[in-house]
């Protein structure tokens, strides 16, 4: 936010803003190395270890991938690691700095948030919607992984604030800004062309009434997106003949996806084990705590949601701020769920590809609230409902535990991963040993075991990569198991022939 803007405030909002960002970054660091990476998390710490950038752009040049031979997707781009491998040149690599490149753009995009609401309405609406981002668990949670979505998160807020300056004051230096974080963000996620897409719809727009009041065009942000075109041509084609299967992976978007959506929007739960087996169960002998946190969760959302579609109406005393969150609501929205059905490999629908969607989310619910006769006791239940779930996160276990299983597993024994993809998390803290062997299916295993006495099996993602439980089906009646071990989602399991 600039000098200005903080110069025509007053005290009290000023250290209200104040007070917020330094709660958000709070959540944002603490307890930040608690859970152990996950699978993409260990992507990215192999991947910053073992490789230069320029390492990582031939990589990416000639296999796709970010870890050819590893890793099992091959739409990769490269700024987001190269950017990652600066900053742990400077902090070291460690999970703690990994994660805090995240954790600390998280908290720089709360300013934007603020900046951005003030901009398209006012400081009282910005200060209610940077509060509802700083305690939002979405934008906590990308803000504590090591993966690209919090850093993208941040450059959309900025891209999104020079567009808008683009074309309402047509300066160099806005233009040039949002150009040069429109490069950044097309050289990091291929998923993201549709926030580039929202802002092409938007502009086009804008254009139209600016023809219809006989308005000069906006020659420098036209030139900014034709700029932006060519530059996507150079990697389109990497997109299109990607062999990335998320469909596979997800199927198409459905009900239950379509709800996960709409939570993750304002919440989530972030259930215990126990708690977690229940719902798969659907046995729902919760607990009071348990029952409370569901209910916390439900209500928040339904309070969220209930302001989002009231603040949709009243946005409107500002018709032009209105309607340009949404564009940045719908033209995304629309192009994930065309894509997702039509494309036969990709499913875009999730909240990680449109993160962005979340401070406009807000936005709207803030004004509701802020227009309200009774905003203090919105504000208050949204306080108190949000407490639970914020503890259940911080508290309950969330990702595979690949640190705690590197830890327990002993050197030099034969380690079979039945999952390709996860044994990048393994080999990060495990080290890149040539006794750890990722196999896709049971006739690949049978390979390896000739000739072996004794050996780990490495068992997760078994529901995506083995289904039918057929590797272990098929261990326990050929070989005796003699030790066995349970993380989170992890089983390891070491067996002997019989």
């Amino acid at each position: 936010m600039g000098y200005s803007s903080l110069r025509h405030m007053k005290g009290k909002y000023i250290l209200l803003l104040v007070l917020i960002i330094l709660l958000g970054s709070f959540l944002r660091f603490y307890k930040l190395v608690d859970e152990s990476f996950w699978q993409d998390e260990g992507a990215t710490g192999l991947a910053v270890r073992k490789y230069t950038p320029m390492q990582m752009l031939d990589d990416i040049k000639v296999h796709g991938q970010i870890l050819p031979g590893y890793y099992g997707y091959d739409d990769d781009l490269p700024l987001y690691y190269i950017l990652v491998r600066g900053w742990t040149n400077i902090f070291g690599l460690s999970d703690f700095s990994l994660r805090a490149f995240s954790a600390f753009l998280g908290s720089l995009a709360l300013l934007c948030i603020f900046y951005l609401a003030k901009y398209l309405f006012d400081e009282k609406v910005a200060l209610a919607a940077t509060f509802l981002s700083s305690i939002n668990m979405t934008l906590i949670l990308y803000s504590q992984e090591a993966r690209q979505y919090s850093y993208l998160f941040f450059l959309s807020m900025l891209s999104v604030i020079f567009l808008l300056k683009s074309l309402k004051e047509d300066k160099i230096r806005h233009i040039a800004g949002f150009l040069i974080v429109s490069i950044f963000i097309i050289f990091t996620h291929f998923p993201w062309v549709m926030f580039i897409t929202f802002e092409g719809a938007y502009v086009l727009y804008v254009m139209y009434q600016d023809h219809s009041r006989k308005k000069k065009l906006h020659l420098g942000v036209i030139a900014a997106f034709f700029i932006i075109g060519l530059l996507y041509l150079t990697i389109i084609g990497n997109a299109l003949n990607s062999t990335t299967d998320t469909v596979t992976l997800y199927g198409r978007p459905n009900f239950r996806q379509f709800a996960e959506f709409g939570l993750r929007l304002s919440t989530w739960i972030y259930p215990s084990e126990s708690m977690r087996q229940k719902i798969y169960d659907t046995s729902f002998n919760f607990s009071l705590l348990e029952w409370a946190l569901l209910v916390s969760v439900l209500l928040t959302a339904l309070l969220i949601g209930v302001m989002f579609l009231v603040g949709i109406k009243n946005s409107f005393y500002k018709k032009e701020s209105a309607i340009f969150m949404l564009f940045m609501i719908f033209v995304p929205l629309l192009f994930a769920l065309a894509l997702s059905f039509i494309h036969p490999k990709f499913n875009v629908f999730h909240i990680k590809q449109m993160i962005y969607f979340i401070p406009i989310y807000l936005i709207f619910a803030s004004v509701a609230i802020i227009k309200s006769k009774r905003r203090v006791w919105l504000m208050a239940i949204v306080i108190v409902l949000s407490i639970l779930p914020l503890y259940a996160y911080y508290t309950n276990v969330q990702n595979q535990q690949f640190r705690e299983a590197a830890e327990f597993l002993p050197k030099g024994q034969p380690i079979f991963v039945n999952a390709p993809g996860a044994q990048v998390a393994l080999r990060y803290y495990y080290g890149e040993k040539d006794n750890v062997v990722a196999v896709r299916n049971l006739a690949e295993l049978k390979d390896y075991l000739k000739n072996i006495d004794s050996f780990w099996m490495f068992l997760t993602f078994t529901k995506y990569s083995d289904p039918e439980n057929t590797i272990k089906t098929y261990l326990s009646q050929h070989y005796q198991l003699i030790e066995k071990k349970e993380f989170f989602d992890i089983e390891l399991l070491r067996y002997k022939t019989r």
